[in-house]
Parts: C-alpha cells; sequence; structure tokens
C-alpha cells in the first residue's frame, strides 16, 4: 500500500513509525528486548491534569491540559516519540482502528540512527507490532508493514526443573497426538547427555511439531526483568514444521499454510500448557515477549486474540 495520500501528523514525517492499538503498554514492549529502556519525559494524556483556575483555587477548576507526546528511551542509540493519535481516516488507510502512532527517532540527535543498531530496532518494531496487532510505517512510505499476530505460534518455557523425554511425551500427546521420541535422542533410561532430547508429532497435511529440550545459558532478555526464581536454564522449545517451510518469512501465506496454522496452534499451546504445570517457569512466545497462564489458556482454547 502507498501511503503518499495518508493524511499524517507532521511529527511523524520522514521516521520510522510504529502503529500500535490506543492504551498499548509500549515500555512493556521496549523492556522485553531492552531491560533499560525507560520514559525520559512520560507523555501526558488530554485532559488529565491542568492548571488550576479562580481565586486561590477556589473551587478547585482546572483547566484541560492537552495531550503532549513523552520520549521512550529504547537504548542509548534509538528512543520513541509518541504517542500521537491517528484520526480515523488515517487509521482506515492503514487498515487500522483507534490507534496511536510513535516515530523512531536517534536517542542523540546529533547522532543518526543507523547499521546494526538501526536493524535491531526496527526489528523489534515489527515484533512488537506482531505481538500487539499493530502495523509499521517504513519512513520512506513506500507501503505499510502489517505483521500477522497469528504467525508467531512457537512457544517455548524456561524452567528451573528438568525432565526426561519418558517423562514429557505422555504430558505433551493428548496434544499432539502421535508424538515420539526422536530416534537416537534419549538412552533407554535416564536423561540424555546433558538433558537434551526432542519429540515430533507428525501430521499428513499441516506438518510437524516437535518438543525440543536442552539447556541453554543464552536465555531471552525478557526473563531479565523477572526472579530467577520464577525461570530457569532448561529450554522447552515447541515449534512447528510447516509442509513448506519457506512460507513462515512470507508477509501473505498461502491458504493451506494459514489453515494448518490454525489447527497446530492450539496443540502447541496445550503442549506448553502441560509442560508448564508440570515444571514451573516462564514461557516465552517466538517474537520475545511474556506469555501469561491466561493467555496460554486464550491460544489452548482458539479464542482470537
Amino acid at each position: 500500500m502507498s501511503l503518499a495520500d495518508v493524511a499524517l501528523p507532521v511529527g511523524l514525517t520522514d521516521r520510522h513509525v510504529l502503529v500500535v492499538p490506543r492504551g498499548t503498554d509500549v515500555l512493556a514492549l521496549a523492556t522485553a528486548w531492552f531491560p533499560d529502556a525507560q520514559w525520559s519525559r512520560a507523555p501526558v494524556q488530554a485532559g488529565v491534569g491542568g492548571r488550576m483556575t479562580g481565586a486561590r483555587f477556589r473551587g478547585m477548576a482546572a483547566q484541560p491540559a492537552a495531550g503532549a507526546a513523552g520520549v521512550l528511551r529504547i537504548d542509548a542509540s534509538a528512543a520513541l516519540e509518541g504517542p500521537v493519535p491517528l484520526g480515523p481516516d488515517a487509521a482506515r488507510e492503514l487498515g487500522q482502528q483507534d490507534v496511536v502512532a510513535y516515530a523512531l527517532v536517534p536517542a542523540d540527535p546529533m547522532v543518526p540512527l543507523t547499521g546494526a543498531a538501526l536493524d535491531l530496532v526496527t526489528g523489534w518494531l515489527v515484533a512488537s507490532a506482531r505481538r500487539v496487532g499493530g502495523a509499521i510505517l517504513p519512513a520512506d512510505r513506500s507501503r505499510v508493514v502489517v505483521p500477522d499476530p497469528a504467525a508467531a505460534v512457537d512457544l517455548t518455557l524456561w524452567s528451573a526443573v528438568p525432565m526426561s523425554a519418558h517423562e514429557a511425551v505422555p504430558l505433551v500427546r493428548p496434544a499432539l497426538h502421535g508424538a515420539r521420541i526422536g530416534t537416537g535422542d534419549v538412552p533407554s533410561q535416564g536423561y540424555a547427555p546433558e538433558g537434551a532430547f526432542s519429540i515430533t508429532a507428525v501430521f499428513e497435511y499441516d506438518g510437524a511439531v516437535t518438543v525440543r529440550a536442552d539447556r541453554s545459558r543464552d536465555v531471552p532478555m525478557v526473563l531479565s526483568s523477572l526472579d530467577w526464581r520464577e525461570y530457569g536454564p532448561w529450554a522447552y522449545h515447541v515449534v512447528w514444521q510447516p509442509t513448506s517451510p519457506e512460507e513462515l518469512t512470507l508477509d501473505q501465506p498461502s491458504p493451506l499454510h494459514v489453515i494448518a496454522r490454525s489447527r497446530v496452534s492450539p496443540g502447541i499451546a496445550r503442549a506448553t500448557s502441560a509442560l508448564w504445570r508440570a515444571v514451573g517457569g516462564t514461557v516465552v512466545d517466538s517474537g520475545g515477549f511474556l506469555v501469561t497462564p491466561d493467555e496460554l489458556r486464550e491460544r489452548a482454547s482458539n479464542i482470537p486474540r
């Protein structure tokens, strides 16, 4: 979609823009990837606060305050300015409704945001838009990018408790029918070397779902915000391999891919939930964001988010 004719506020000109539903906690999105992110200037909502009037504030009448955008410092190189309200016409042109926008700007106005630093932050913009059902407007305004929230089907449980493949199979098999231990992954008794194993369920039309367990020190950044007792080094990855893996990277995959995805997604959530009930820990989605038990239940029930 070309954005040449979309009426956007002046403050968004020539900038990458994150468009999210009104009320979205962008600080929580930012700290999932950038733990030190914080508001250097908090936004002011329109109509909140204001200047008291009248003699000695008699009656305590207040003049409504105009809204003011804040500045969310993401890291040493980048910040977001916003929220900037978008009118209904602009939102409609972007395929959205009741949304606000945040402009990506350099943390230091004298230092342009380029290279690897820009790539990392724009990757976060896309992941955030997918997480909340928002959109991205590239600075060149060539098109609007609307990542599909349903595409983020893979989940990982991070736990302090190891389990063997033989313990895991009966837990996940009700959700992943026909799940079997990967050949050569585990000995007949006890734990596999270093606790690693894989269990795979193969579906005739929908590809396969694999539960892969391993121990890792490379945990997602979002876990750094939690108490260490809420997770651990044991990672239980529940991952979908579709029949045509290349479609995972397409903005508009085929209808057959979408149908298969909708069939396997609840099973992935149910398998992850079963593991979580057994060993505890914290679930993280493929975008690097925390998944609550309530969200797991919604995914398992196939309730649209």
